[in-house]
């Protein structure tokens, strides 16, 4: 008696983590794309690069700015 609830407990859990994992993975927010420039400062590439490759390869990345976007702090 005891192995099976003691299986059937470890069961449980195992379905418990995986409903946590679920949930974690969904409610994660992505990083937002104003940090891509760090992601390419970071690469071999960028480090190697001239000046203006190093201008040319962030400003691929960089978001686009609308005029009408108003700056200041977010209202999360």
């Amino acid at each position: 008696m005891s192995l099976k609830l003691l299986g059937l407990s470890m069961v449980a859990i195992g379905i418990g983590l995986v409903a946590v994992t679920i949930w974690f993975w969904s409610a994660a927010r992505p990083d937002p794309e104003v940090l891509a420039p760090l992601e390419i400062m970071g690469d071999r590439n960028f480090v190697n690069a001239t000046d203006k490759d190093k201008s040319r390869l962030l400003n691929a990345v960089r978001p686009r700015v609308d005029k009408n976007q108003q700056s200041g702090p977010l209202n999360n």
